[in-house]
């Protein structure tokens, strides 16, 4: 049964009343993209499938402030060339490979079931930006200081999808700071406060809880807005 995507169209992600009947809508569009036809031809390719379009949903309600229905291609573009990017960890680069692909069958469901307008233009620039994307997601520079630490530490060896491994990653790396006096060089000197959102790929603790995401980006978005 299709449910009201124009929902949260005038609502403020921030607002405190919206935080349950949010994370509702949200369980429940992404219920039904796994039930739908374009989800479960994707669940053939990607057993996985289900993290990508979850992360857009999330990034764009709670950094941009704007819903599906709302959302443009420089809306999309900035959720996929910035925050991805910045905020999202792979535990291999090859999992990259299925991003595009879902969000295509995301906004392609998007389009049959609920005939939004943007959806369109927003599936063209999708299949044109594929390509592009792996490149990104593993540019250094790109990198968020969470991200950082979390590549870092993997490229060490350790287990950064698990609490034991980024425990004991963590123990080293503040070890070696005790003994030098500069800290290990990092791809970013980005705060690690304005990162505290980042997600990953193949942990069980990739998503963090709306309310504290929302109230940590609640500034950064209303900046984003100023600049739209």
């Amino acid at each position: 049964m299709p449910i009201d995507i124009h929902q949260f169209d005038k609502i403020e992600s921030d607002e405190s009343e919206t935080e349950e009947a949010w994370e509702k809508f949200q369980d429940a569009l992404l219920q039904q993209f796994y039930d739908s036809p374009e989800g479960q031809a994707r669940l053939k390719d990607d057993s996985g499938m289900g993290f990508w379009a979850a992360q857009l949903i999330e990034f764009g309600f709670t950094y941009i402030g704007i819903s599906i229905p709302k959302m443009r291609v420089t809306d999309i573009r900035e959720i996929v060339t910035e925050l991805f990017p910045r905020k999202i960890s792979l535990s291999s680069s090859d999992e990259v490979n299925n991003a595009i692909p879902e969000l295509v069958a995301f906004w392609q469901y998007l389009q049959r079931e609920y005939q939004l307008a943007n959806a369109e233009s927003i599936l063209s620039f999708l299949n044109q930006f594929g390509p592009e994307f792996n490149r990104l997601m593993n540019d250094s520079s790109k990198f968020g200081m969470a991200k950082s630490f979390f590549m870092l530490g993997q490229s060490r060896g350790y287990d950064m999808t698990s609490q034991k491994g980024l425990d004991e990653f963590m123990l080293d790396y503040n070890t070696k700071l005790l003994q030098q006096n500069e800290p290990p060089p990092l791809p970013s000197a980005e705060p690690a406060w304005l990162d505290s959102g980042s997600s990953v790929l193949g942990s069980s603790h990739h998503r963090m809880t709306s309310k504290n995401k929302r109230k940590m980006e609640k500034q950064s978005r209303k900046r984003n807005r100023k600049k739209k």
